[in-house]
């Protein structure tokens, strides 16, 4: 493959529960802190079992330019300074020409449509502000961080539940791949709001055996898992041609090697082990990639009963009882929409770093996922390709391949 199919990544942003910036983010995987916390609003509700999430620290973003963030709900406050930073790592100061922004939700800000309603039932539409028609908007968070940062190439992004993250960085890789542009800014961004807990808890998919110590509340594979606890955040990667990161001096921080997407048409919730295995398949396919030389697969894995067995079962099939696989949503819980780009993000890093970050909270795997070598702790080790897999509501799925550049 020519330099000008070649996809890169030279640029990273992020926006987690452990604060700002990429660095912080590895280092709270890394060292396992904990962030999450119980919420006052479930509390105060009796039949919600769940009480806990993980959420993005306060912080000050009045250094955005008010006629800007007067447009951005929390979750495209996020999405500028993880844009900003990702810009800043692949060596501008500002957009370049025709840069591609990809980037999704899974919902806009429930916070900000609650607001509206209120309105609504008072009668009091007259006080309804631009600013929150603004954002309320599907596209808010992408069109709100084009008119910041003045990304003037095509925008656009998918909206996926829990694959959208992953799911644009494969569009912008397809975008790149196919010529539409040479530079792309992809990923996904979400803002925490109770309610999503509230409906994840009546489909019976939370967490509910740890709420007097959040910090175990998440625990992929394990065998006392109850479910997944809701986080926010967001991560975005630069993306462009090898061939533009050579002629600019730009240093490769991982090659995307293959993108595939398929979708479970049984059942909306639990994606079968079936559709899983074709969707891993279908990635190593795309690029021509054995499995045997995947050393590591970064598992959606939420900590649901059904999903994670699922997808244990479907790796299994592909890849063998050897492979090594992890999941970081112990550590930072479901950060939903952002979950595949912020996950994607901390699988570079393991990938620069040689280091596999392990599955926390995992003490005894459930004898009802598939056989196979689960990270237990952090761990020094030859790394060369990644698999990340996001599987969403709804029956998308996605997996993307990444490798140590050469």
């Amino acid at each position: 493959m020519g330099d000008s199919n070649t996809v890169v990544i030279t640029g990273m942003g992020a926006v987690s529960p452990y604060g700002r910036g990429v660095e912080t983010f590895w280092d709270g995987l890394l060292n396992a802190r904990p962030c999450m916390h119980t919420v006052p609003e479930l509390e105060a509700l009796p039949l919600v079992q769940t009480k806990v999430a993980a959420t993005v620290p306060p912080e000050d973003y009045s250094f955005i330019a008010r006629k800007y963030r007067r447009g951005m709900s929390r979750m495209g406050l996020y999405a500028y300074c993880a844009a900003q930073e990702a810009l800043k790592q692949a060596g501008y100061d500002q957009a370049p020409a025709h840069l591609g922004f990809f980037m999704g939700s899974t919902l806009n800000s429930i916070s900000v449509w609650l607001e509206l309603a209120s309105y609504s039932q008072g009668a009091h539409l007259e006080m309804i502000k631009t600013s929150d028609f603004l954002q309320i908007m599907n596209h808010s968070p992408l069109a709100g961080v084009c008119q910041a940062l003045k990304i003037n190439g095509p925008a656009m992004g998918n909206s996926e539940a829990c694959a959208t993250g992953l799911m644009n960085i494969g569009l912008g890789f397809m975008a790149i791949r196919s010529g539409l542009v040479s530079q792309a800014l992809c990923g996904g961004t979400e803002e925490y709001h109770p309610m999503f807990s509230a409906c994840f808890d009546i489909m019976q998919a939370t967490s509910k055996n740890a709420n007097d110590c959040p910090d175990t509340a998440c625990r992929p594979f394990d065998k006392s898992r109850t479910g997944l606890v809701v986080a926010e955040g967001c991560g975005l990667v630069f993306m462009e041609s090898k061939q533009s990161a050579l002629a600019r001096g730009a240093t490769v921080l991982a090659e995307v090697l293959g993108f595939y997407a398929n979708t479970e048409t049984e059942n909306m919730a639990f994606p079968s082990a079936l559709t899983l295995q074709r969707c891993m398949q279908g990635a190593l396919d795309a690029c021509g990639v054995r499995p045997e030389q995947v050393d590591l697969l970064n598992a959606h894995a939420t900590g649901t009963i059904a999903g994670d067995i699922a997808e244990t079962q479907a790796a299994q099939a592909v890849f063998g009882p050897q492979l090594r696989i992890n999941s970081l949503k112990g550590h930072i819980g479901h950060t939903m929409g952002a979950s595949g780009s912020l996950e994607s993000i901390a699988c570079v890093n393991m990938l620069a770093r040689q280091t596999v970050l392990p599955t926390k909270n995992l003490c005894q795997p459930d004898e009802r996922c598939a056989a196979l070598a689960y990270q237990t702790a952090v761990q020094k080790t030859p790394l060369r390709i990644v698999l990340k897999n996001s599987f969403a509501i709804g029956g998308n799925n996605c997996s993307l391949l990444l490798r140590r550049p050469e």
